[in-house]
Parts: structure tokens; sequence; C-alpha cells
């Protein structure tokens, strides 16, 4: 899963007043650890978490305060104290197990379950406290732990060097900043990682910012999850009242969550609901993999909230817990937080629109928490030095103790990294992993490691090696790399290539090489050159793999090549947040290739294979005479209101909700000996839209035409991404699944379009037996029209995630209202 969630916690304000430390315990009165039990400070949003061994560090002011503690199932309890300036006390919580009342009800046939009522009432409320907060601004300091349980030996024959035990350890500290509906500002001052003095913690406080009024509960899978008081609830939820208890004056209604079908999505477990008010003052549920789950087994979620400013309550503390098993992996984990020292807008216009507005506020002046600029596109900025805190620091501003096992993680793994970084481990370390296996020579590939200077070099798989095609026949190629890195970022690779047909007896040699400026602007310089088989296709509409398979199994030679002695370069840049150019000029010498072998498993018999001259319904011969080509091309790429984090070592790109647009201008240059002519544009949109539990879709769109077509070869015609193949590449947005190859090429105006809708599990979780095998529904249709094709469409329905990773489709295509073909198509893909 791309996050699991985590918790957000609070820390004291830095030290402007005298301070005061609590250390203690909760547990239950039997003497039962109760960890991750919320403690703070009564009438503030200042407080901890106790950690899995239930001992908590609080940080306070001097003076008489009262200390609460609070566990789910436990009932409160409060002691007051009186702390002098920089004194520690203990105070220890023996909490005692919550007595639920139940009033008398007397439930006949029929009759439903007092849940319900709170439940009806709650959802009533729901809108009003979704939107009840305008703004708000609080201290976060989250922590997150992996760890791995069991193992196996070996993969795929591959030997598993990873060692059980923690593999994930950080805390951060920041100050988080939200606006409706959806502004976030980061700023993240401390950073510590186990084992990684210098690295950045990737906590990240907006990426968890749920709130437990919407709808859906996104937890970063393919689904979202239904809320327990979404306005159709009743629909995917039955609920239980388990009774009630009284807090500070109010009554707290325990409610039994209860999923009506074994696969929605949806969750299970109990909330508190306090009465009158109809607002969560805890949430503990839980999400199982029946439910639609990916890589992990199970996820639960506890979420305690207290009074603010205003008497809005808000998140006090929250944790997410999860249980993950795969290949003979298993472990677990936690994110963990509280929120701190809350200044909170509340949303005028909404208790306006509830008629509680005079109630709360009366006379008083309204005032905005942040100005327009408070918010820009850089929504996480991680300060230099934060994570160069010293153990001083973190003692004093940690508000969630370490357990033993994370302070002897912290301890092991600084002392396994001073021995990491020595030049005499990292030589033993060499020595090891450099020794040639016949796993690595045949099946993964073989790297030498140079860690001190960090310069490698690897050489491909033997399994990898051979292709073939009817213009050379076998053709091992052989694609070796060398790269430098500078702090574990590539700095620059060269990759020579070199290719032999044992048919056509050729040789092929070229080079590649890139050089990245470590800047926040993702600077590239590529350059290259060589003689080389290219497709007319670069895009490789079919892969070199499917291609060979199909020719030798089937006796169809799809791929057509030619010849190209060029030299290129490359350059890419950010001209501007959301706007990337990427460039290249290339000048090469094309040259057309003719079929030499006709071999083929298909039969015993020669195969008569179509030539390599692609078949095209504008250009009758496209086979071309050699020549020379001088061409520019040009992309911008458009992410408007793209949001991003900045690192002090890098810049990362995040997300933006507008669609994705690609300008491209290509020009054939008829200088320096050069036989084009041509200028082309075309622009594509991309996007991705999400339909809640009805799953998500995505689509692309394109448009262009050659503006002057004086001088051009068929290699320069725009191609579209067809296949006459059973095989499909997944996750290839602009490709069509049964269109020709090469016949519908054109140099006349076009326009495409293609969307997918993935149901996820919205359709089979509700067939017997077939849920179970987590099977999801996808939707296509593709479209295609120029002047030659006249108007074409594809149609196809398929099933994906059989075995998690296989995909398989029908597909129905129409010309012209013509019925044009039908097909099968298989991919693999996660």
């Amino acid at each position: 899963m791309k996050s699991i969630a985590y918790v957000i916690f609070f820390f004291p304000s830095i030290l402007t007043i005298a301070q005061s430390d609590i250390k203690g315990t909760t547990k239950s009165e039997s003497g039962e650890v109760l960890p991750f039990s919320t403690v703070y400070i009564k009438g503030t949003t200042n407080g901890t978490t106790s950690n899995s061994e239930g001992e908590f560090f609080l940080r306070i002011p001097e003076g008489s305060h009262t200390i609460v503690a609070q566990h789910v199932g436990y009932r409160v309890e409060e002691k007051p104290v009186t702390i002098n300036s920089d004194q520690t006390i203990r105070l220890d919580f023996a909490l005692k197990e919550q007595a639920l009342q139940l009033k008398e009800v007397v439930v006949t046939a029929g009759d439903e379950d007092p849940a319900e009522r709170v439940i009806r009432e709650t959802i009533k409320k729901r809108k009003f406290y979704e939107n009840e907060v305008s703004a708000f601004k609080t201290d976060a300091y989250l922590k997150g732990l992996f760890r791995l349980d069991k193992k196996p030996d070996k993969i795929l024959g591959q030997k598993v060097t990873i060692d059980t035990g923690i593999l994930y350890l950080s805390e951060s500290v920041s100050e988080f900043s939200f606006e409706l509906p959806d502004k976030v500002s980061e700023r993240m001052i401390s950073s510590k990682v186990s084992g990684n003095e210098q690295g950045f913690s990737f906590n990240r406080a907006s990426d968890f910012n749920i709130n437990a009024y919407n709808k859906f509960i996104d937890l970063d899978m393919e689904r979202e999850y239904v809320s327990p008081i979404a306005p159709n609830a009743f629909l995917f939820y039955d609920y239980e009242w388990l009774g009630f208890f009284e807090e500070n004056g109010r009554l707290i209604n325990k409610i039994k969550v209860i999923p009506k079908r074994a696969t929605d999505p949806v969750f299970e477990g109990v909330v508190y609901i306090v009465e009158d008010e109809w607002r969560f003052h805890t949430i503990d549920l839980f999400v199982t993999k029946a439910r639609g789950l990916e890589f992990i087994d199970s996820l639960k979620i506890n979420q305690v909230f207290a009074p603010t400013e205003h008497d809005i309550w808000m998140p006090l503390s929250q944790k997410y817990s999860f249980r993950f098993g795969a290949f003979g992996f298993k472990g677990s984990g936690y994110y963990i937080g509280v929120y701190s020292n809350y200044e909170v807008e509340p949303n005028y216009e909404a208790y306006r629109e509830a008629g509680l507005y005079e109630d709360r506020f009366g006379e008083k002046k309204e005032k905005d928490l942040f100005e327009k600029e408070d918010f820009t596109p850089e929504v996480l900025v991680v300060e230099e030095g934060s994570n160069e805190r010293d153990s001083t620091y973190w003692k004093d501003i940690r508000p969630i103790p370490l357990t033993e096992i994370e302070v002897k993680d912290y301890q092991v793994k600084d002392s396994i990294r001073l021995v990491k970084e020595s030049p005499a481990y990292k030589d033993s370390v060499d020595n090891e992993t450099n020794k040639l296996t016949l796993g690595n020579i045949f099946l993964s590939g073989y790297t030498h490691s140079n860690s001190i200077e960090e310069k490698y070099w690897s050489l491909p798989a033997v399994i990898s090696i051979f292709q073939y095609n009817t213009v050379e026949g076998f053709v091992p190629e052989i694609q070796p790399t060398i790269w430098k890195q500078v702090d574990g970022r590539t700095k620059y690779w060269i990759r020579p290539a070199v290719r032999y047909g044992f048919s056509n007896e050729q040789f092929n040699v070229k080079f590649d090489a890139s050089y990245r400026k470590l800047d926040k602007k993702f600077t590239r310089f590529y350059a290259g050159g060589g003689r080389y088989i290219s497709q007319f296709d670069e895009s490789e509409s079919i892969t070199p793999f499917i291609n060979s398979y199909v020719t030798l199994v089937s006796g169809d030679n799809f791929m057509k090549i030619f010849q190209k002695s060029f030299g290129y370069v490359r350059f890419q840049q950010e001209v501007k947040n959301g706007i990337l150019l990427s460039s290249r000029l290339e000048y090469a010498q094309r040259d057309t290739l003719t079929n030499t072998s006709d071999f083929t498993w298909a039969s015993e018999e020669k195969t008569d294979f179509t030539s390599n001259q692609p078949a095209n319904m504008e250009l009758t011969e496209t086979g071309f005479p050699k020549h020379q080509a001088l061409i520019l091309e040009a992309t911008f790429r458009f992410r408007f209101k793209q949001t991003y984090a900045t690192r002090p070592d890098r810049k990362f790109i995040y997300s933006s909700k507008y669609p994705e647009i690609f300008l491209t201008y290509k020009k054939g240059i008829k200088a320096l000996g050069s036989d084009v002519n041509f200028d082309f544009v075309q622009i594509r949109v991309e996007d991705e839209m999400s339909f809640g539990l009805v799953g998500k879709s995505n689509y692309a769109v394109a448009g262009g035409a050659f503006l002057n077509d004086e001088a051009l070869t068929f290699v320069d015609f725009r191609h579209f991404a067809g296949n006459q193949t059973s095989l499909s590449q997944v996750g290839k947005t602009m490709k069509f699944e049964l269109l020709p190859f090469y016949q519908f090429s054109t140099t006349k105006p076009f326009f495409e379009a293609h969307f997918e809708h993935h149901f996820n599990e919205f359709i089979f979780n509700k067939i017997p037996l077939i849920k179970k095998l987590n099977l999801q529904a996808v939707a296509s249709a593709n479209y295609l029209t120029n002047e030659t094709i006249g108007n074409y469409v594809e149609v196809g329905a398929g099933i994906e995630h059989i075995f998690k990773f296989m995909r398989v489709d029908y597909y129905w295509a129409f010309q012209n209202s013509e019925f044009f073909g039908s097909g099968l198509r298989i991919g693999v893909g996660f």
C-alpha cells in the first residue's frame, strides 16, 4: 500500500515559560499494561500517549493542574498535581474497567436496537461536524515503526538477505496547518531515522489528516471505506447498543459496529458517541483483508477526541496499527501521534446555517486564522538541520517514551551504521555480494559494487538477453550499465549496448549516457549515438519480448524495424513548479531492412512472414531510401497547482487535482544535409477520477496535426499504439487492443481518446463464492478518428487481480458503425 495511517500527537510549546515533567504508567487495576493510552492536562490539548509498555512522559508548566488518563474500555481517571519549576514527579494510573449502564429498554420483535437511534441522530449532525472547523493549526509529533517477524530463506532461488526485527523506526516533529476544503501546509522541524543519521523522516502529517465525519474514509487503498455514520450507512452496517457511561457530565454511548456483508468496504469495532451532541468521543475500528486491503492483513484505527477552542472537539491522539503477510513474509507496525497546541478557526457560516451562532459566539469578533499567502503548492518543508538534533533534544521533546526495543534499535543501528560506513566493512560486503552465482547469471543479472566510491556496473541476466525477429533472426543483446551515486542518488550512468543478428550477420552498437544535476529542478542531460535497430513506432507498441513470443509460437512478425546511425542530445528541467520541459535533438541516417529469416516453431514448414515494410492505408510503399534526418522535439508537461515537498537535498512531487497536459512540438529540419522538413504539434490530456465505492476512472485524450509535411518518411508519421496479439501491456494508457499495427498511421489531423473504469471490488464482492477471490471488474473504451479511418471504436470488459497480478479482457471493435473484430487480451501487472 502506498501508506498506512498514522497518528499525530501534541508537543508543548518551545520554552517560553518554566516547564516541569511528569512520568508514569497507564495500567489496569489488575496491573495489566494499557498501551497507547491518552494522557493530557484537563482543559487543554497538551497531552501525550503512553507507549506499547504503558509508559508516558508529559511536560507541563509549573503550578496546579489536573492530569487526565483515558483508554478505550476503561473509566477516565483524573489526578490533581502541583508541580514546581524544573521538578519531575511520578504519576501512575490504575484505570478501572468501564462499567456500562443499561437503560431499561424493552425490545420486541421488529423494534430497532437503541443504537440505531443514536446513529440516526449522529448522521443528521455529520455534515455539520465535517465542516465545523474552517481552519486549524497544531503541533504534531509522529512515530512510525515497521517490524518483520518472519521471512523465507529464498525467493525464486535468490537468498533473502533482509533480517527480521525493526525495519523502520522514525520520529518527527512538525507544525501543521489546514484550511477548508483541502489546503495544507507543514513544516518539519525535527526528524530522526533509526540507523540513518543523515536521513529525513517520511512521516507526513497531511497524508493522514483523516476526518472521521467524511462519508468515505480514504486509507490509500484501491477502494474507499464507508463511514459508520455515512448517509447510507444503514445499507452497510448493523448496530448494537452496548450501554453508556457518564464522563464530565456527559453521557457517552458505546455502539458496536457490525458489517452486513463479509466483503463490503466497511469497518467493524466500536464507536463512542456523546448523547445529545451526537459527536464522536472515541472510535476504535478495524478492517480485515477480506474487505479489500492491499498487501496487509488487517488495519486498526483508534482516534480519541477532546474539546479545544470554542468547545470544538478535535483528535487528541490517533493510532494506526497493521499486520501484513505475503510470500512467506510476516510482520506488523504502527503509526502513532497526538496533536497539541491547537488554534482553531470555526466555520462561522456552518454555525449560522445550524442556528447555533448566537449561542456559541454571540458578539465575539470573527477572525481569520490564515492569510491567503499562508498556503502554497509547497505543502511540506523539511528544515535544514532538522535531522541533526542530538539525543538531549529528543529526550526533552519526545512525548511518547521509547520502549526498550526501540531504544535498543537506535543504539544498535547507530553502532552498526558506524561499522557499515567503514571502508573495511564496505569491502567485505562487496566481496560477498560481488560473487558470481548461477542465480544472478541466469535469472536476476549481475551487479558489481564499489560501495566506498559509490560506483557500480551491472550485466543483464542470460534469460533476458535473447530476442528473435524475422530481420535479424536470433539476436543476443547485451546492455551493461555503469553508474555513479552521490549519497544514494544516481549522478550519472553510461549504458553501451551491442546486438548481433545471427540471420543477417550484422553487429549493431550504441551507447547512451546521462548526467543528473543533483538540484531541485530535476535537471538531466542525456547523450548517445551509434548504429542500432529502431521500431518505426519508437513508443514500442509491441515489445521485443512479445514479438519474439508471437513470432516463434504463432508465426506472426508484427514488429517492424529499420536501422539508424545516429547521435542525439537530450535535456530535461522543471522550468517552473508544475512545468517540465523535455527536449531532444537528433541527427540520423536511416536505412530500411528486409526479412532474412523465416524460422518459427509454429509449423514444420517455412512460414510466409509479412514484409518488414508496414502495411498502411495512406502510403502504399512505406519503405524508404537511405536518407538523413535532423529532428528537434520538445514537450512541455503542465501540472497546474502541483503540490510538492522540499527537503534540503531534493524536491518531491505529490499531486495535482487538475488534469495533466502535454504539449509537443516536433520539427524536421532541412539543414546540414537533412532530407526531412515537417512540423508536427500534439496536445495530450490525462487524468484519474475517483467515484467512491464505484471505483476509479482514468482517461487520456490526444489530438494533433502536421502543420507542414513537405518532406518526411513513414518513420515520421503519427503512429498509434495498436495490438494484434493476445498479450496486452497493462498500465499503458494510450493504446488500442484490436487496432492493426501501422495500418492507420497518418499525416492527417487526428483525435484519439482512451477510457478505463476500475470497479475495484464493487461488482464481484456481491457474488457468493466469487467474492472470496477478490476479483475486480474493469470496463474500457477507445476511440480514434482521422480522415483515413473515419470513426473507430473499441469497447472492452475484463477482470483484473486474478492471482493478484493477471488481467483478462475481451474487446469488440467497430469502424464507421460496422463490426471490425473482437478478441481476448491477457496482461500482467499490479
